[in-house]
């Protein structure tokens, strides 16, 4: 049964590269118009998240652990008490290792180090520095890692902003055939990724759906802005009939 499964998995991927085949070759030779649509928003974060990591060395590990696990358990009860979202409450398992030190340049195994990190996201932003503001980070055994801002309806802009990209690569098709008095035919490829010339990039043969967040959205912190942009690239072919 499995040699006949991959049998059958072997033929359709066969028969899916020859269907794709001339596909390919008509997008190469036949004329065409390769354009990009784009759509971005400024957008107020709604989702204010942190992370913060708790480690302590010393000789004894046990001690090290005690060290980690009471300040742990003050980060928690902050993160309570500065009203974060109890669903993105998480603490890792600690994670207990040598520590390496340096006597006169040379590394030397001076105790046992123990870690554990804790994310957890707010609705406001004054609730994260009230948060970081409790923290008794004069010490190297808290630290925050980092914070980020997001949107909590992420997925609704980026299904708008692609929509809005589409719609703007279909006006740039236009305007071009226009402007050259040539005919806009159909549709022959889209993507989130740039086609190469004459149609697909060969090391991007996949469907993606743009995502704002693998965009990597950039922050504007002086205005506390959140910026997300989707992009579009289509293939159009011509219509050799006069327009």
């Amino acid at each position: 049964m499995k040699a006949r499964i991959a049998s059958i998995t072997f033929t359709t991927a066969l028969a899916t590269a020859l269907i794709a085949t001339p596909l390919l070759a008509l997008a190469q030779t036949a004329p065409h118009i390769d354009v990009a649509g784009h759509a971005e928003r400024l957008v107020q974060p709604d989702r204010f998240s942190i992370n913060v990591k708790v480690e302590a060395v010393d000789r004894k590990p046990a001690k090290a652990r005690t060290r980690v696990e009471e300040q742990m358990g003050k980060v928690m009860a902050s993160f309570r008490a500065n009203h974060a979202l109890p669903e993105t409450l998480d603490a890792s398992t600690f994670s207990i290792g040598p520590h390496t030190g340096y006597v006169n340049d040379n590394p030397v195994n001076d105790g046992t180090v123990v870690t554990r990190t804790a994310t957890a996201t707010f609705t406001r932003l004054d609730d994260l520095r009230h948060f970081i503001d409790s923290l008794d980070t004069a010490g190297e055994e808290l630290q925050v890692v980092d914070t980020k801002m997001t949107r909590s309806d992420t997925a609704a802009i980026d299904s708008e902003l692609r929509e809005e990209a589409m719609r703007d690569s279909q006006r740039n098709a236009a305007r071009i055939a226009k402007a050259y008095g040539v005919k806009l035919g159909a549709l022959f490829t889209v993507s989130d990724h740039p086609l190469s010339r004459g149609g697909y990039d060969a090391n991007a043969l996949e469907s993606v759906t743009v995502s704002a967040n693998k965009l990597a959205p950039s922050i504007d912190l002086d205005v506390g802005s959140l910026k997300m942009e989707s992009r579009i690239y289509a293939t159009f072919l011509l219509d050799s009939t006069k327009p």
